[in-house]
């Protein structure tokens, strides 16, 4: 017998989700470890075998509820050119995330997105110059990066069960290498069972916030 009815079960497994959620992003917990916590939780037929899942990770240290440094990359119009930022992350768990607009993008950006649709445009943001390394954690989930016309696109990402489809070029016209004042992309990580898009779209173009208005062509 369940000791609470089904609803509250439902949102006592999403809870979990998300809290499991946190430790992964935070590095405590393998993609492996995730897997089986989050296969258990499905499985849990009380609130109480659920407390179980994380009890071990609560007594070793609590999950992080904010990440300071995604403050430092929301969008400001008053950032100069040249601004130069070296790491970041943005996280998205169980929803959706858009971050388009003029907006600083750090030399090294960790994005995590778990059962979550996130957009990345880059068409408006204030780049510094060489490699940008975007490393990419999504699971269960569909992420998109714009890129404007020309920028190069390294795509050195791991797919499982998913699909990563890119419109961007990774070599410059006659495989000419890139200037070192040039940025360029280079996506690494993995994605489980997720949807990754690398789109392109003209800088004058209107910018959307949602996928639908994207020319994917």
């Amino acid at each position: 017998m369940s000791d609470a009815p089904l609803s509250s079960l439902s949102r006592a497994r999403e809870a979990k989700i998300e809290e499991l959620s946190n430790y992964f992003a935070s590095d405590d917990l393998t993609l492996e470890e995730l897997e089986r916590r989050i296969e258990r939780v499905y499985k849990a037929a009380s609130v109480t075998e659920l407390e179980t899942i994380t009890a071990d990770l609560k007594r070793a240290a609590a999950p992080p509820d904010e990440y300071s440094r995604v403050k430092l990359a929301r969008s400001n119009p008053s950032l100069p050119a040249g601004y130069d930022m070296q790491n970041g992350r943005i996280l998205s768990i169980m929803s959706s995330m858009r971050r388009v607009g003029r907006w600083a993008v750090p030399r090294k950006l960790e994005v995590v997105g778990i059962m979550t649709d996130a957009k990345i445009d880059l068409t408006h943001a204030s780049l510094p110059p060489g490699i940008i390394d975007i490393h990419m954690r999504v699971i269960m989930a569909s992420f998109k990066l714009v890129v404007p016309p020309n920028m190069r696109v390294i795509n050195d990402a791991h797919a499982i069960m998913s699909n990563i489809h890119s419109r961007a070029d990774e070599l410059g016209p006659d495989g000419a290498p890139a200037s070192p004042n040039t940025p360029v992309i280079r996506l690494t990580g993995m994605a489980f069972m997720s949807d990754v898009n690398i789109v392109v779209r003209r800088r004058e173009d209107p910018v959307y916030d949602d996928d639908d208005d994207d020319d994917d062509d």
